[in-house]
């Protein structure tokens, strides 16, 4: 609804970088980034990486070819291994609140890409607890908000600590609502699929 997408897509094909960039989304939204991207950037080369284990190990040996190298957090979780082997100039976590808990397989994958830039794309960042703000930049810039322990220590159950916290957050968060943002965005499309 903020123009997410739209703002990732810009950002890379106007840099052009050297290597893929990968973006790792919910399996409901991979096409609707391939979507985009044809629609905003129809030069751009991109991949979704899904299918069988094998269509997806082949199609991953070949994702130095493209620009944009799209994947679920579910496959990720599967092929971990072979994205491993490469160096990707940025990754992009889309609703990165699928890595909220730093003890699940999908935030255990995610951290080992490697990648020279992260960001994390969330209109939720915490739901239920800090811990969660502390996943996300985890994978973003680990050791940033220390390591669980100490964060946990110094912020959780803590409110004297909470101006600190923001303080340290707010340079790396870019945090619009509708409303601020409502005559940036394009009309609202509709578009029906039939089956």
């Amino acid at each position: 609804g903020l123009g997410k997408t739209l703002q990732v897509i810009a950002y890379i094909h106007g840099i052009k970088p050297e290597k893929p960039t990968l973006i790792v989304a919910p399996s409901a939204l991979t096409y609707n980034w391939l979507s985009e991207i044809n629609k905003f950037t129809p030069n751009a080369k991109t991949i979704i990486v899904d299918g069988a284990k094998e269509d997806r190990e082949k199609l991953i040996q070949t994702i130095g070819e493209y620009e944009f190298v799209i994947t679920s957090y579910p496959l990720l979780r599967r092929d971990i291994a072979h994205y491993k082997e490469f160096e990707f100039s940025y990754c992009f976590i889309d609703e990165a609140q699928h890595i909220k808990n730093p003890k699940t397989m999908n935030a255990r994958s995610v951290k080992k890409i490697n990648a020279e830039h992260k960001f994390a794309l969330t209109g939720t960042p915490i739901e239920n607890s800090l811990l969660e703000l502390w996943s996300i930049f985890d994978f973003v810039m680990p050791g940033y908000l220390y390591n669980k322990h100490k964060f946990e220590k110094i912020f959780a159950n803590n409110e004297k600590n909470y101006s600190q916290l923001k303080n340290l957050i707010k340079p790396f968060m870019l945090r619009r609502t509708k409303k601020e943002v409502l005559t940036e965005l394009p009309e609202k499309t509709i578009t029906v699929l039939n089956n």
